[in-house]
């Protein structure tokens, strides 16, 4: 069977389905190409060694990529944000109507451009295609303040809903979204609940690496990811700012659009504690996991979120560190199960701060934590496990690819 699988985030950029997601497939029999565009993620800047083109060609591994124009931009600028979006979901339907037909179109990210052009093609061409849901726009939309409920909701609101009916199997990386659609008129047997992985999990580090942490401190929480609106990560800092316990820091890393905000929030409270490492490379960010002591995830106190399971649940999880989890609801839940950290609820500077308390007095059971959260990593959100599911539907819609 011939994939084309379209997503505006791709390798070298981290990725959940990535590159070795599609190599996995490959294996599994499917013939892939890929439409995308030039690295830019998360800094909104061209990565070294591309240059931005109308048109590239790659190859990796028997895998064609194709990368086309998009206005590069990662600012705050609703405009901005509305023409990196727009250009790539013109550009990469000018290709798809170019290249080779193929058999299944596989909708990635963000959803709603990628699968308004596989909408259309369906449309034109009569190609099946699956729609990957890693937010519910336009939930997310409002959850994060970048748009209200106003006009546009409603606009983007029927998209989602025109993209799901368009489609012929829609994935969802919780139980929540499978819910929260289900509320929406996507039938049941629609939908696949399939638990994102983590992307690196390759990755390994020499027992000698380089000290990469901040040093002088007995234990160290490292968060790791997006720096955003969705983060909110100025309650983080803020509890972290009140531990009476001095030996305890928090190091920062990644990149976003409220990086600066944080710095400032971080010097006008003294969290004299708290560091800013900036942008570490994908590829290399498994040697600052493995060094920390414990691993922090934090989401907005939002209603959409306590149904969402952030990406950095997996990566985390398989590091086998423990996990102080403030993002409530089922991912709270998942931390719980796995018996694998401590849990806080989001937004709240008091919890956090117990939190980061219970899990100093709790620091003699660390390994058997972050050992119970590789076991439930394993057992329930590998790729292995992924790709079973996905491959799974992608096989039902042969029949349609056929007919």
């Amino acid at each position: 069977m011939r994939i084309l699988f379209i997503s505006q985030l791709f390798d070298p950029e981290y990725s959940i389905k990535g590159l070795g997601f599609l190599q996995e497939m490959q294996r599994q029999g499917f013939d892939v190409d890929v439409v995308t565009t030039f690295p830019n993620y998360p800094v909104g800047k061209i990565f070294p060694g591309y240059k931005l083109k109308p048109w590239q060609v790659e190859t990796h591994s028997g895998i064609r990529v194709i990368r086309v124009f998009s206005f590069i931009s990662h600012s705050k600028s609703r405009l901005f944000r509305a023409l990196n979006y727009f250009s790539f979901m013109v550009s990469s339907f000018i290709a798809v109507a170019v290249i080779r037909k193929p058999d299944v179109i596989y909708a990635y990210h963000p959803q709603v451009t990628t699968g308004i052009v596989a909408s259309l093609f369906k449309m034109i061409r009569g190609v099946p295609f699956v729609t990957d849901v890693q937010d519910l726009w336009p939930d997310a939309l409002v959850a994060t303040g970048t748009q209200g409920k106003g006009v546009l909701y409603g606009m983007i609101n029927r998209l989602c809903n025109f993209v799901y009916k368009q489609s012929a199997h829609v994935v969802v990386l919780s139980r929540g979204y499978r819910e929260a659609l289900i509320a929406r008129g996507v039938p049941a047997e629609k939908i696949s609940v399939v638990y994102n992985w983590y992307a690196n999990q390759g990755e390994t580090v020499t027992e000698d690496c380089e000290r990469v942490l901040p040093s002088g401190f007995e234990h160290t929480f490292v968060y790791a990811g997006n720096l955003g609106a969705a983060q909110s990560l100025k309650s983080v800092i803020s509890a972290f700012s009140r531990c009476v316990d001095k030996s305890v820091c928090l190091a920062i890393i990644g990149s976003g659009v409220e990086k600066d905000e944080l710095i400032a929030h971080a010097q006008a409270i003294g969290a004299n504690n708290v560091f800013f490492l900036g942008y570490v490379a994908p590829q290399k960010i498994v040697n600052y996991l493995r060094q920390a002591d414990v691993l922090v995830v934090h989401l907005k106190d939002e209603s959409l979120f306590k149904i969402t399971i952030p990406s950095k649940i997996q990566a985390y999880l398989s590091s086998s560190k423990p996990v102080l989890m403030a993002v409530g609801g089922e991912a709270n839940q998942i931390v719980s199960e796995a018996r694998a950290g401590v849990c806080a609820e989001p937004d709240n500077i008091s919890s956090i701060e117990l939190a980061i308390t219970q899990m100093l007095a709790k620091k003699d059971g660390w390994q058997e934590m972050g050992e119970s959260g590789r076991r439930f990593y394993e057992a329930e959100m590998s790729q292995r496990k992924g790709v079973v599911k996905i491959v799974s539907a992608l096989k039902k819609l042969s029949g349609l690819a056929s007919g």
